[in-house]
């Protein structure tokens, strides 16, 4: 019994750092009325296990300490999240399951979002809300856990219940991983900051400044290019190849932006999109190994 309680205070601890850092890391997309917190794939975790759901609740309410809303979001964003997980543990829809956070944070993050900012009306706030959290779920955290799902290795390690999820027979953590890194590099596009203006109080995206600077559409571009060389080439040579040229692409309108801008160069969040580029490199490096039987770190 001790060691259950250990395993499972250090699985909890885990999950609960995990969710913090992702919400953290990427902080410009995880507040407001138009989100995309990534952190959010975690809550499928308890369709697999309902043991999940404490970490995942107090891993949401650390996050929400550094929200700009303050003690709103500790609340009710803490509460969003709860109401959505204790559902999730019944239903056996995967797809259905996803449903209830998208649903819950809709809701109550919108009307958090009237009383706290006066952001009305709230019908438009449930529908950007809902719209990032479906997003964030059904792009990205259904793959990965169909991935999970038919990871023999993955199960076990969260003692996994039972649970038969209908998917596509091509889904496998890599390829979901994939997905995922795409789906990011979009949202960098759409609302992740190149630096944020203080003195008039407004975030600088590439989208922003698409109208001033046509090169910014690269950083769309460039990971939709990075997909596609993925799924559509078929040899692993020319593939590992076509992925770190598109990833190393990037580094070109993050010179551009330098040049552009250089208020950029004081801001800590323009700096993250060297980790994605190394990320894009580091994923294609990991398939190229594991279709050669180097390593076996994915399967």
């Amino acid at each position: 019994m001790k060691k259950i309680n250990i395993k499972f205070l250090a699985e909890s601890a885990i999950i609960a750092a995990l969710y913090v850092a992702l919400t953290w890391v990427l902080s410009p997309i995880s507040f407001g009325s138009i989100q995309f917190r990534i952190s959010e794939v975690l809550v499928l975790l308890v369709f697999f296990n309902p043991k999940f759901i404490f970490s995942l609740i107090i891993g949401c309410f650390i996050s929400n300490v550094t929200s700009p809303l303050g003690w709103w979001d500790m609340v009710f964003g803490t509460l969003a999240t709860t109401i959505a997980l204790i559902p999730m543990i019944k239903i056996k829809n995967i797809y259905i399951s996803a449903l209830m956070p998208v649903i819950s944070n809709a809701i109550i993050v919108a009307i958090e979002l009237y009383f706290s900012l006066e952001i009305s009306p709230i019908w438009l706030s449930m529908i950007t809300v809902g719209i990032g959290e479906a997003a964030v779920l059904y792009l990205v955290g259904i793959p990965l856990a169909i991935s999970i799902n038919k990871n023999q290795a993955l199960l076990e390690l969260i003692d996994s219940k039972e649970k038969d999820i209908k998917s596509f027979s091509f889904i496998n953590l890599m390829s979901a991983l994939v997905v995922a890194l795409v789906f990011i590099g979009v949202i960098f596009f759409i609302a992740y900051p190149i630096y944020i203006d203080k003195d008039e109080d407004i975030t600088i995206s590439a989208l922003s400044i698409i109208k001033e600077n046509w090169w910014s559409i690269l950083y769309l571009i460039i990971p939709l290019l990075f997909g596609l060389s993925y799924f559509l080439t078929k040899n692993n040579v020319l593939k590992l190849i076509l992925n770190i040229i598109f990833s190393l692409c990037l580094i070109i309108p993050f010179t551009l932006v330098l040049l552009s801008y250089n208020e950029a160069l004081t801001s800590i969040y323009f700096y993250g999109y060297i980790v994605y580029i190394g990320l894009l490199i580091f994923i294609s490096i990991i398939n190229y190994l594991k279709q050669k039987d180097v390593c076996d770190i994915i399967e």
